[in-house]
């Protein structure tokens, strides 16, 4: 006999069905409604993906050639995020000084501590806002680090490890070495003494598995990894590459090393040394009384 009532295997199966269909019924009307705003030119998104499917492995040549097909400014959709691209020296005049301001925010990855609101506003690469304390950390860092006067008196740094790079490379003559690596810890170690004035990894630590050399390169990759969150913030609480985890572990590792530095720091009280002359950032920042938490996520990503 014929019954209009549903089983409760029905039931499950409508209800599984609503919610995988609901997100992209959402990302399909987000993506509509984007495209009826006045944006720039740009090729026709597919449904669901936009325009994933015409970007490959080398992003600057495929953007490059959409480019000569659509003109310097042009829109994109990833998922369902827009995306407006700037390729000629007009373009980027326009976005980076003229409406400096209006384009100020950054879009924070869904990797990055500063996509929590609560942390956001230490953050200097990845604040949401033009905030007057982000105004206060870049002005810091640009009087700091930047500056003409302290580009060239950490000159010594660069030649410095620039040496030791080159005396690395000839202590290992005819053994094979991966160039890439060799790199990062030249560059990282530049880094690390403008900010701390210590070398944070070593050439032999380059096969490490483990420890901060390994948190940092692993940081590194997660911020380059495709993130389906990225592409569909909808599904970020799932975290269903497992991305958001993995970047929270290198933060603790990471955190774990600073916190080290800063204590050593502090108890040598250096900052308070006014007759030192090679002041590095982390000295600026304990002498403006900046807490262990915000000198933590400042270095960070």
């Amino acid at each position: 006999m014929a019954t209009n009532s549903l089983t409760s295997g029905d039931l499950k199966s409508f209800i599984i069905s609503l919610f995988v269909l609901l997100p992209i019924l959402w990302i399909i009307l987000k993506q509509y409604n984007s495209r009826n705003k006045s944006l720039p030119p740009g090729p026709k998104a597919w449904p669901v993906i936009g325009n994933l499917a015409e970007l490959g492995a080398n992003l600057h040549i495929e953007l490059a050639q959409l480019a000569q097909a659509y003109g310097p400014l042009m829109s994109l959709s990833l998922g369902s995020q827009l995306m407006v691209v700037g390729s000629s020296p007009d373009v980027a005049m326009e976005i980076l000084k003229t409406h400096d301001r209006l384009f100020s925010g950054r879009y924070v990855a869904h990797v990055s501590y500063a996509k929590n609101p609560q942390k956001n506003h230490v953050s200097l690469a990845f604040t949401t806002e033009c905030t007057q304390q982000w105004k206060f950390l870049r002005t810091l860092c640009r009087s700091e680090i930047f500056s003409s006067k302290m580009i060239e008196n950490q000159s010594y740094i660069r030649e410095k490890k620039l040496n030791e790079l080159l005396d690395f490379l000839v202590s290992k003559e005819a053994e094979k070495i991966k160039i890439a690596q060799i790199l990062f810890v030249t560059i990282f170690n530049v880094l690390g003494n403008i900010l701390c004035s210590k070398d944070l990894i070593s050439f032999e630590e380059t096969q490490d598995s483990s420890g901060l050399n390994k948190a940092m390169r692993e940081i590194v990759e997660l911020f380059a990894t495709p993130n389906i969150s990225d592409f569909y913030p909808i599904l970020s609480g799932l975290d269903l590459q497992g991305l958001g985890k993995k970047a929270t572990e290198c933060v603790k590792i990471i955190h774990s090393a600073w916190e080290g530095i800063i204590k050593d720091r502090k108890a040598q009280k250096l900052f308070q040394d006014s007759s030192r002359h090679n002041k590095d950032l982390l000295d600026v920042l304990l002498h403006k009384d900046f807490t262990d938490d915000q000198i933590n996520y400042l270095f960070l990503p």
